[in-house]
This record gives C-alpha cells, sequence and structure tokens, in this order.
C-alpha cells in the first residue's frame, strides 16, 4: 500500500507561531469547546470514507490524529504497549506532580498518568476493582443508595408530577452517593438536603468539570498566571482529597487496598474514582432516561421484563440483575448514541502508518468513538434508539410478537394501536439491516477498550442497571419537551433541563 506523509493528512491549517490554538480561542465554529462534537463531524468530513484528519500545533499538546475508521481503531489498540500512554491532562498533572508533590509522591494514581509510574499503581489496585466479584458483592449496598434517591425523586416532584429543572445536579448526587458507598464504604449523605458537607462536595463537583474543558482543551493560560478556572479546579481537588482522607473507613472496595497497600494509596484510588466516576455515571443516567421516556415502545418492553423479573420492595442482587438483558440492551444502546466521553485516546511510543499516513512517534492519536457509534455504516439508522440490536434473540422473541401481543395492540386506541405497530415495524427493520451488518466491536467503545478500559466499568454498570431498573419498575416515564442539546463539559451532558414525568404504574 502507498503511503503519503504526515503533512498531505487534511486539517485546518496551523497559523505561524499562533498553531491552530487561535482557533479555539476565539471560539470560531467549529472550534468550541463546548460543542467538540460538531468539530468531530467537521474533521471527519475533512477526513473523507476511512480516512483520517489531524489537529496540529496546539499549544500544551501533542498533534492529534483522528482515524475515522473501526478497523484502524482496532490495529491500534490490539498493537498498544503493555504500558499505553495517554495523554497526559497537563492541569492534573501540575497539581499530582507540583502543588502537591509531598502528597502524592511515587504514587500518581491511574488518572493523569502513564508509564511505569502508572502501570504500578494499577497492579496494586486492579486486582480490587476490576474482579468481576467485587461489583457483583456491592449490588446490595447500591440497592439501598438506588433505593433512597427513588424516593427522594417523589419527594421533589412539582403538582404536576414532573422534576425540577436541576434534576441533572440530583443525578450527579446519586453517583456521588453511590462511589461513595462502593469505594469508601460509607454513606455521604448526598441525598439529604440538611448534609452541608454533602452540598459543599456537589458544588466542587460541578465547579471542576465546568473548569476541566477551559484548562484542558483551551490554551494554557493557567501556566502564566492563576486563573479563575484554575482557581476553582485545584480547590476543587484539595475538597475532594480531603473528603477520602476523612471518610475512608474500614469496608468498601478501598478498605481492602488500604489493608494491603496502606491508607495513602487506597486514598489517592477514591480520589481517581470520584474524578472519573460521577460526571460519567450521571450523564450515562440522564441519556439512557431521556431515550426510554421518548420511545414508548422500548419502555414498554423493558417493563416487560422488569414485571416479570423484579419483587416490589425486595433487595435487589446480582443474579436480579442477571435477568435483566433487555435493560443491559437499553443501556449499551443510549450510550452509543450518546457516549459519555466522546473519544479516547493514545499516545504513540513509534512511528506508525495510520490510515495511509505517516504518523509520527509522540502523536496523539483521539479515536472518535461518538463519530463512529453514530456512522451508517456501523449502525444502520443510527439515530434511532433500537436497544434490540444489541440481543442475540430473534426480534419477534424479544417483544413477545404473539397473539397476545396483537391483542394489546387491539385494546389501544386506534391511533395509537397505528403508532405502536408503525414503531414496532420500523424498529424491525432497523434490526434486520443490523443483523445482516453485524456490530463491529471497535465501532461502541463507552468504556474505552484494553489495559486503560475504565477500571471501574463493572461498578458504574451496576449503578445504572440498579437505578434504572427501580426507576422504570415504579413509573412511567414521559418527556414532553423538544429535542435535548448537548455539550462537552468535558463529559457529554444535556444543556436543557431534564424535566421528565414520573406517572405511577
Amino acid at each position: 500500500m502507498n503511503t503519503r506523509r504526515f503533512t498531505m493528512m487534511p486539517g485546518p491549517r496551523p497559523l505561524p507561531l499562533l498553531g491552530n490554538s487561535w482557533r479555539f480561542a476565539l471560539r470560531q465554529k467549529p472550534w468550541v469547546t463546548f460543542s467538540l462534537d460538531k468539530t468531530l463531524w467537521y474533521l471527519k468530513n475533512l477526513a473523507g470514507s476511512c480516512g483520517a484528519a489531524k489537529v496540529a500545533k496546539l499549544f500544551g499538546h501533542p498533534d492529534l490524529v483522528f482515524p475515522f475508521c473501526a478497523d484502524e481503531t482496532a490495529r491500534i489498540y490490539r498493537r498498544e504497549d503493555t504500558m499505553p500512554h495517554r495523554a497526559v491532562a497537563p492541569c492534573l498533572k501540575h497539581y499530582k506532580q507540583v502543588l502537591k508533590k509531598e502528597f502524592f509522591g511515587e504514587e500518581p494514581g491511574l488518572i493523569g498518568v502513564h508509564g511505569m509510574a502508572w502501570s504500578k499503581f494499577r497492579s496494586k489496585v486492579s486486582k480490587a476493582l476490576a474482579a468481576p466479584e467485587a461489583a457483583r458483592a456491592v449490588v446490595p449496598t447500591l440497592h439501598y443508595v438506588a433505593e433512597d434517591f427513588i424516593c427522594r425523586m417523589e419527594n421533589i416532584l412539582d403538582e404536576n408530577r414532573e422534576l425540577p429543572k436541576d434534576f441533572l445536579t440530583e443525578l450527579y448526587k446519586w453517583a456521588l452517593e453511590s462511589v461513595g458507598a462502593w469505594a469508601l464504604g460509607t454513606r455521604l449523605g448526598c441525598l439529604q438536603d440538611n448534609d452541608t458537607e454533602a452540598q459543599d462536595i456537589i458544588r466542587s463537583i460541578h465547579g471542576f468539570f465546568h473548569s476541566v474543558p477551559e484548562l484542558e482543551l483551551s490554551a494554557p493560560l493557567w501556566r502564566l498566571y492563576p486563573t479563575t478556572a484554575y482557581k476553582t479546579y485545584v480547590n476543587a481537588l484539595d475538597s475532594f482529597r480531603s473528603l477520602c482522607l476523612k471518610r475512608l473507613t474500614d469496608k468498601g472496595i478501598c478498605a481492602h487496598i488500604a489493608q494491603s497497600h496502606g491508607r495513602k494509596v487506597a486514598t489517592i484510588l477514591a480520589l481517581d474514582l470520584l474524578l472519573v466516576g460521577v460526571d460519567t455515571t450521571a450523564a450515562a443516567a440522564a441519556s439512557t432516561i431521556y431515550l426510554l421516556a421518548r420511545n414508548e415502545r422500548v419502555q414498554k418492553r423493558l417493563q416487560e421484563e422488569l414485571d416479570a423479573n423484579l419483587i416490589t420492595d425486595k433487595e435487589m442482587t446480582c443474579k436480579d440483575l442477571d435477568q435483566l438483558p433487555y435493560l443491559r440492551a437499553c443501556i449499551k444502546e443510549a450510550l452509543r448514541i450518546k457516549p459519555v466521553i466522546l473519544g479516547n485516546g493514545r499516545c504513540i511510543q513509534s512511528d506508525a502508518i495510520i490510515s495511509g499516513y505517516e504518523v509520527p512517534k509522540g502523536s496523539h492519536i483521539v479515536f472518535p468513538h461518538y463519530i463512529l457509534s453514530n456512522d451508517e455504516r456501523y449502525f444502520p439508522s443510527p439515530q434511532e434508539y433500537v436497544p434490540e440490536r444489541w440481543v442475540r434473540e430473534d426480534f419477534d422473541r424479544i417483544n413477545g410478537y404473539t397473539e397476545e401481543f396483537n391483542y394489546g395492540m387491539k385494546r389501544e386506541s386506534l391511533h395509537n394501536a397505528e403508532d405502536m405497530k408503525s414503531d414496532y415495524c420500523r424498529a424491525k427493520s432497523i434490526w434486520q439491516k443490523q443483523k445482516e451488518v453485524g456490530i463491529h466491536p471497535f465501532a461502541s467503545l463507552p468504556f474505552g477498550f484494553g489495559r486503560r478500559m475504565c477500571i471501574g466499568k463493572r461498578f458504574a454498570e451496576a449503578e445504572l442497571q440498579l437505578l434504572l431498573a427501580k426507576m422504570f419498575h415504579k413509573y412511567s416515564v414521559r418527556w414532553r419537551y423538544g429535542e435535548l442539546t448537548y455539550s462537552v463539559t468535558p463529559t457529554y451532558i444535556p444543556n436543557e433541563p431534564l424535566q421528565f414525568t414520573l406517572l405511577r404504574r
């Protein structure tokens, strides 16, 4: 195959001295940090079918290469070293290795580092986190967090049974309470109105996640002087570190780490779990609830599965979750359409040929999972929410298409029956096309891949499954507004209020 030089790869042209950073500084479309989804679609158009595009000469960053091909993504992931390098988050690195060097020392954690230091730390904590039994064991604990959150939802409904405009903040509270329960072994009090410490934590969470795009994606002015975003970021990290030191108990996953590797390692792990396990899980819950609320066919099918397998007021266990394959498919399909992270990355440690171009060592390869998982090549009718894509059974069997199904539709009003049948036929057609295409294993990777895959994946999945199972078992959820728009903060979250309507079943 003929290879082309790196300079020939399409991408925005950098200016002398200014590079391409000026585009983000001026916030000219599509170069806006909060709209990186649009930036990725722009780059895909530049790259063409199965090609790649680059963004070179960004202040404080290596050249970025975006391969828009699942086969290329697979090749790069599979050739990576035993110690995969991700681009370091400069501000987090500065916090750990400069500002708080006396605390972190030789224990940098999992986030914002790579190489031998990362590998050594991961070897200390991976067994406690990655083992399937670890996540399964905490399901009863997470059950009570979800139960408390369902009670809280009922209490904050208005007279129209609509959730408040700040419901996304409530989801942050639930996610933080969940991480505290399984990681620190304690309830943080985030679901109580009168816990001032918990409210301070929530404020820190918001300040932290809204400052990240400005610090890590825009020109690094914080290196010259302490910007407002930088101060917010550092104060939040200090609060999280203090929380982890104060609330670490003799229970939870981190307690096992403390016993074998000391409280310091356990505290640093807890900090990293807070940094990556709150906004991501909250965003995943928000998008899944939204897509289910907009799709009556899917919601009814999910509720049939829940009705058949769950007993109201009974403590849920991992065995209960094992009986809910359609729920898992609903989550996978939501994370395909609205992944919480738009892309993942690796810094290649040797020269490579990527999409036919010679890419030099040190370049940062960004896998645009959001684009691939919404690409017609891999997912027919990609914007259609069809969880059946992920279930191996026949479509009619999944949906119980029998005489009882026909009778159920006849009981609906004529208009609703026609709508239901139309939705059913459209979804089945998409499922058939997906079956013909198959699902490329690297086209949708919401948790990443390889040794740097999200280490808390199984815990996040358990949290989501428990919350959604309880919520949709108890309520029919409605969405009465227009289509949500999304921003990158750095997770992919809705802009508009999440005012879902909850109707008791």
